[in-house]
């Protein structure tokens, strides 16, 4: 993928008239983006409640960067942590042949000043990168977002009680998915309570006989964002079974996909097979941190890190006080977990670090 924009920028930067014979030196681009050393300063507290901060090389290996070169971004998708010292980062950036030098721009000015990969810079906030050809003529410009996280809680939620009519709820924390019959081909879905429906398929191997009833469990998620490809999720009892969950999901490209049963056949007999997600009558479900949490209706809790493939049983969503049951959860664009009880109304809005 990206040799194919790589060789697209090219062709877009050569002049009218270069033929197969000439090479152009104007044509510049990025190609590459990577940390190479970010120190994380961790807080610690004793048994004695002494207060402590040691310093921690961070795992740069784990936070790839991408590159949007049409819109001139470079990111990471899944967040650092938010101890990481990012004013001190050494960074590698590969570029195109025949680019030339490579500067940072100051946060305050138009002072420019080069790229090493010795030298450390403050990446804290956005920072505006410039890619210069061979005879400094033409540049590219990119802006660097190095995402982090919220706060520096590790391993386990913290949870803010929320006001009623609180700013930022997600829509479906209020609304059932449910499904509903439709031909053998395929089922009719809404995330929304009912008020739109949508007519799903299934892939051409799959039975409808396996699909779960009613109220399901429902969770979506970008797994490509410049691609727009998502990764759509169900689970819900299904007929005569009592003590498992049946789990479908979804891939789709441009809002296009069908759905394949998690399920593998045949079904295990013995009520105490190991990964199933447990039968219940009502399932809530949120997304954070590459983790999919199911949220029973008796406010127990389980979580797959395959995409629903198998599940376990969590310790790190620590329910906040009075979140026993007739729970709801969502998940909002920020990557906070929302969950309301909804006999009572009350609402809370958490968040994990690792």
């Amino acid at each position: 993928m990206m040799i194919a924009v790589s060789m697209s920028l090219t062709s877009c930067l050569k002049n009218d008239s270069d033929d197969a014979e000439t090479v152009s030196y104007n044509e510049t681009a990025i190609t590459s983006f990577s940390l190479t050393a970010v120190n994380r300063y961790i807080h610690t507290t004793s048994k004695a409640g002494a207060d402590s901060v040691y310093k921690k090389a961070l795992t740069v290996k784990n936070y790839p960067f991408s590159i949007d070169h049409y819109q001139r971004k470079i990111y990471n998708t899944d967040s650092l942590p938010a101890d990481c010292d990012l004013k001190h980062v050494l960074v590698t950036i590969g570029k195109s042949t025949y680019s030339g030098d490579i500067f940072f721009k100051s946060v305050v000015g138009d002072t420019l000043r080069i790229y090493s990969s010795t030298d450390s810079v403050d990446l804290s906030q956005a920072r505006e990168v410039q890619v210069y050809n061979s005879s400094r003529e033409r540049h590219r410009s990119y802006t660097v977002q190095v995402n982090v996280k919220k706060d520096t809680t590790t391993g386990i939620f913290s949870w803010q009680q929320m006001d009623s009519d609180a700013q930022g709820v997600p829509a479906g924390i209020r609304n059932d998915a449910k499904v509903a019959d439709a031909p053998e081909t395929g089922f009719r879905l809404t995330t929304d309570g009912g008020a739109t429906w949508s007519q799903e398929t299934l892939n051409a191997e799959e039975s409808a006989a396996l699909l779960p009833t009613g109220v399901v469990g429902y969770i979506s998620f970008p797994l490509d964002p410049l691609n727009k490809t998502m990764y759509h999720l169900i689970a819900g009892p299904f007929k005569d079974n009592d003590y498992m969950c049946s789990v479908w999901r979804k891939v789709t490209v441009d809002g296009k996909g069908s759905w394949s049963c998690i399920l593998n056949l045949p079904l295990p007999t013995d009520k105490k097979y190991l990964g199933h997600l447990p039968s219940a009558d009502h399932i809530s479900m949120a997304f954070s941190d590459e983790t999919i949490y199911a949220i029973l209706d008796n406010g127990k809790i389980y979580k797959s890190k395959d995409q629903g493939l198998s599940w376990q049983t969590d310790s790190t969503l620590n329910l906040p006080n009075g979140a026993t049951d007739h729970l709801r959860a969502a998940t909002d664009e920020e990557g906070y977990i929302w969950l309301l009880k909804e006999d009572s109304g009350t609402l809370w809005r958490g968040y994990i670090n690792w």
